[in-house]
């Protein structure tokens, strides 16, 4: 190596040496020494987070604040459990310091808030806060007054959670936590807490609380309607019992309750949108109010009046179209018959289904279109024979039936119905035969109706009536017919109450309609929904099954499928979109709103098979719609009828043994009819289950009751 090499080599070497001495210099400070990563200027920064320790409620809010000093720049950034602004299960703060605690308490339930200085990420300032549930708050009862026996409750209020406890005159009671807002409870009161009960919603530790007491009010005597008799007039009433409208029943009575239900405002479809191209969301709305809504009773009419006056989907699926003919028969149920037969006649759904729609005055020597005339008579309001007030056929001399009507009335009254077409689109001009739109009653265009002279059902229609007072002319001889009033009661009474009225009960119920009023019922006019509905509910023959000793073997009907399946929703409280009903219902050959033709699902006669009894359910009754209602009934309790679909079955998993569930099902489902030798088999089989899971044992006791030819049929 060179002289020049080593003396750049040793200049290399010195550098380095001086550059080392001069760290190390660095690194011995007269402080002791202090980090690398923190400038001088934030050495003295410190945290300080007020309060140092809180306790705050779930669902409350604290406000924190964070103090730093040494340093100008004072802004934090807070956290949660080391969880920036935290989350759901332990709480949420924000940019100000305002923690808002979670609803439910997380496991442990205390937390750490902090605030990290902006300045230095190292220093930090926590406290310490203890969660603790709320304090509930009840403001209301429902029903705030009971009788002796058996109850279910509905509390509203706020601060609930699944661990809240009710007491009711220092008992607890069974209860189910349905939100924040809502709380479900049942138990039982006896004749010695007659008067002024408390009722107190208490959450437990940590924190625990109580609310205010709120009353209910125990009544004394025996209440006027037994839980057997209410359920049963529920069965027929509604769309099937609840254990609140049980005790609602069992409290006022059976006349009250019909006053509440007659004054309930009418359950609605919505308006279909544009984009709506079939009935799902008309469907998916029945079922919504069917299970939820107030007005039971007259949804349930409405419901009977469909299955007489048949629209069906097969032919009528236009969403708007079906709405219309749904809201008429809401609307009219329990309004006047007359009413019902105008509006749904001038539906385009029914015009389109029954070809009345666009139905041509004929030429000479032709005939008009006879569709809707013969089935409207046929089906709808007389009958194929004349009948006697109670219901039975009148007979010639022969001991034939006397034929209602001829071929000539059903020429006569397709004549009458003739220049009727869709409703007029807006802003386009009528028409005779107007494009097809369902967006209100249909229209005349008089010069396609048929104004020449008619007889019909023996009495004249005027020549030269419009096709306004024809119409009218020809349904007031239909509904001044004396066919009307029997048709009209044996068909209710068949969808309501039994599928084998008596003569003498079917005559009681005519004669309410013919007079327009039973008791208090009814403005006194022919054809009283309302005097017609309370005559069928209030008859002693309905009546009669109330009490055991009273019952009759051959009353009651099957329970159709739709109406099933509803009566189950309702009795464990469903929350429902409506999806899922429609696809079972169409297992069960009851395929809502898509009867097979105009004759509905089934016929209001139908001899049941090996007996001398009429059974119009059991047209549809067979082995493959056996095994789908059992289908039916292992989903809605093991599983799920659709996602939108769910059932709460806490109160028979509450109930106790398996004894006591099998008797609160007995109580709601069967109106304690429930024989001794089903009830040990049933309590047998839960008791092979096991004994600490009391949710499996009741949804055993559910599907075997509801699966059982006891409840099949509604007697």
């Amino acid at each position: 190596m060179g002289d020049k090499s080593v003396k750049r080599l040793w200049i290399a070497v010195t550098v380095i040496l001086v550059l080392l001495v001069a760290g190390c210099a660095g690194v011995g400070s007269k402080s002791g020494g202090s980090s690398p990563t923190i400038p001088p200027e934030n050495a003295g920064v410190v945290v300080t987070v007020t309060p140092a320790t809180a306790a705050v409620r779930a669902g409350s809010t604290q406000t924190f604040a964070a103090a730093v000093t040494g340093k100008t720049n004072t802004s934090v950034a807070w956290s949660i459990n080391a969880v920036p602004g935290g989350n759901a299960t332990t709480g949420t703060i924000d940019a100000t310091g305002l923690y808002t605690a979670p609803v439910n308490l997380p496991t442990p339930n205390t937390i750490t808030v902090t605030a990290t200085s902006a300045a230095d990420n190292t220093k930090t300032g926590n406290s310490g806060v203890t969660l603790e549930n709320p304090v509930p708050v009840l403001t209301s009862v429902s029903p705030s007054t009971i009788a002796p026996g058996s109850f279910s409750l509905t509390l509203n209020g706020s601060g609930f959670i699944r661990t809240s406890a009710v007491t009711f005159g220092g008992q607890t009671l069974a209860a189910t936590f349905v939100s924040a807002t809502e709380l479900q409870a049942v138990g039982t009161a006896t004749a010695a807490q007659v008067g002024s009960v408390p009722v107190v919603v208490q959450n437990p530790d940590p924190g625990a609380a109580a609310s205010f007491s709120l009353m209910a009010t125990v009544v004394g005597g025996e209440s006027p309607v037994s839980a057997a008799a209410a359920v049963r007039f529920l069965e027929q009433s509604t769309f099937g019992p609840t254990p609140e409208l049980v005790s609602q029943v069992q409290q006022i009575g059976f006349a009250p309750f019909l006053e509440t239900q007659l004054a309930a405002p009418a359950s609605t479809y919505p308006t279909p949108l544009s984009t709506d191209t079939d009935l799902t969301k008309v469907q998916s709305q029945f079922w919504i109010n069917a299970v939820n809504d107030g007005d039971q009773l007259r949804q349930r009419v409405a419901f009977a009046l469909n299955e007489i006056w048949v629209v069906s989907e097969n032919k009528v699926s236009d969403p708007t179209g079906y709405t219309n003919y749904m809201l008429a028969l809401t609307n009219d149920a329990l309004g006047n018959y007359y009413d019902v037969m105008k509006d749904v006649t001038l539906t385009p759904a029914m015009g389109h289904f029954l070809d009345m729609v666009n139905n041509d005055k004929p030429a000479t020597g032709q005939h008009a279109n006879e569709n809707f005339a013969r089935e409207s008579m046929q089906l709808f309001t007389l009958g194929l024979n004349l009948l006697n007030p109670d219901g039975t056929s009148q007979l010639d001399s022969s001991g034939n039936p006397i034929p209602t009507y001829t071929q000539n009335d059903v020429m006569a009254l397709g004549r009458a119905f003739t220049g009727w077409t869709y409703p007029t689109e807006p802003g386009q001009t009528l028409q005779k035969h107007n494009p097809s739109y369902y967006g209100g009653p249909m229209v005349a265009f008089e010069s396609n109706h048929d104004t020449g002279a008619k007889t019909f059902l023996g009495q004249p229609l005027a020549a030269g009536e419009t096709a306004e007072q024809e119409l009218d002319a020809a349904l007031t001889i239909i509904f001044n017919h004396a066919n009307l009033p029997p048709f009209v009661a044996q068909q209710l009474i068949e969808k309501l109450v039994t599928s084998n009225p008596s003569p003498a009960y079917v005559s009681r119920v005519a004669a309410a309609f013919a007079s327009g009023k039973f008791q208090s019922y009814g403005t006194g006019k022919r054809g009283d929904m309302q005097a017609t509905v309370a005559a069928i509910l209030l008859d002693p023959e309905a009546r009669r099954g109330d009490s055991s000793t009273t019952a009759v073997a051959t009353d009651g009907k099957l329970r159709e499928p739709v109406v099933m399946m509803t009566s189950i929703a309702r009795a464990f409280h469903a929350t429902t979109d409506g999806s899922g009903f429609t696809y079972w219902s169409g297992n069960l050959s009851q395929d809502l709103f898509n009867a097979g033709s105009v004759f509905n699902f089934f016929p209001p006669t139908n001899p049941i098979a090996g007996t001398t009894l009429n059974g119009p359910e059991f047209a549809i009754f067979n082995t493959s719609t056996t095994l789908a209602r059992i289908n039916f009934l292992n989903s809605i309790v093991y599983g799920t009828i659709s996602s939108g679909t769910t059932v709460d079955l806490t109160p028979v998993i509450n109930a106790g043994t398996p004894d006591q569930m099998a008797d609160w099902l007995n109580t709601l489902f069967l109106h304690g009819t429930m024989s001794s030798q089903m009830k040990s088999s049933i309590v047998t089989a839960l008791r092979a289950l096991s004994a600490t899971d009391t949710k499996d044992q009741a949804k055993a006791a559910i599907y075997l009751v509801t699966a059982s030819s006891q409840y099949q049929v509604q007697r």
